[in-house]
């Protein structure tokens, strides 16, 4: 009797469809998320709740920071094989967007196209008398060799000194190889603390901003299309309930109050080099701390 009951049993259970579990998806993140200044802490936030918001939709997932630091061409070249990196955050260009595939929501909501800059403090007032854009682009400034900023400031008629690390542009900003030095807000401070003990010297400028429209999208391996169609979907899912705007506020209320931004003067630049499919209109998208001074 019961040798029957086992084999009616067992031919129950291969009668029964099989649901096999579900894979996870495996996020493999470039090394910068493991540094501690503002941006990468929030972006790494973003990420996690982004992810989190699509798991009803996409099931389990995996979060992973790859062991090597890499300069953004070696990062992109990883990034297309899409072996030791698959995701990144990045300033966009026109590169990273045919190579890659992008996911088209800014990720500080422009904040990334404000620039303060790092400067000597003995040579602050000879920016104090600037008021002009014209007048900005005869002071020299330095920038990295790879990054997208650096092509705008070049179309703009700055005169640029190139580096090939951030280290490196400061110890030439310390021996008055350029004037001064425009970075991300975040970055001004971090930077400041960080480079400040070994040039004294060394000083955020108290007067003026630039700013250029300057996205930094979620970049996600070719051929690794459902990643990025999930990550995408869980923004989307953070802008409609309200979530990514209140974790923006979070994080950079405070530092636009720290730099003074909204009490410098703004020079504004044009960026030739955003593909058509940047979301300029799409308003929801951007924040402009200016409106609200």
């Amino acid at each position: 009797m019961r040798r029957a009951l086992a084999g009616a049993l067992g031919m129950l259970a291969l009668q029964l469809p099989f649901a096999p579990a579900r894979a996870s998806d495996l996020y493999t993140i470039d090394n910068n998320f493991s540094r501690p200044d503002t941006r990468d802490r929030y972006t790494r936030q973003l990420l996690q709740a982004a992810l989190d918001a699509s798991s009803a939709q996409f099931g389990p997932y995996q979060l992973r920071t790859s062991p090597l630091a890499m300069e953004r061409d070696r990062l992109m070249q990883e990034m297309v094989k899409g072996t030791l990196v698959n995701l990144s955050a990045q300033i966009t260009s026109v590169e990273w967007e045919q190579k890659l595939i992008p996911i088209r929501i800014p990720l500080d909501k422009g904040l990334s196209g404000y620039r303060v800059s790092l400067i000597d403090r003995r040579h602050q007032a000879q920016f104090d008398a600037v008021r002009t854009l014209e007048q900005l682009k005869r002071i020299p400034l330095g920038a990295g060799r790879q990054w997208s900023s650096t092509a705008v400031f070049q179309q703009a008629g700055f005169p640029v000194a190139l580096g090939n690390s951030t280290p490196g542009l400061h110890s030439m900003l310390a021996a008055d190889r350029f004037r001064h030095f425009p970075r991300g807000m975040e970055e001004a401070v971090f930077e400041l603390m960080v480079h400040g003990p070994a040039f004294p010297e060394l000083a955020l400028e108290r007067g003026f901003a630039i700013y250029m429209p300057l996205p930094r999208y979620f970049f996600v391996s070719p051929g690794q299309a459902r990643l990025a169609e999930r990550l995408e979907y869980g923004l989307r899912a953070l802008i409609a309930d309200g979530r990514f705007d209140q974790m923006f506020h979070e994080f950079y209320d405070a530092m636009i109050e720290r730099v003074g931004l909204r009490k410098r003067r703004l020079f504004k630049l044009d960026n030739p080099l955003l593909t058509p499919q940047t979301p300029l209109s799409n308003k929801a998208y951007w924040y402009d701390p200016f409106e609200h001074r």
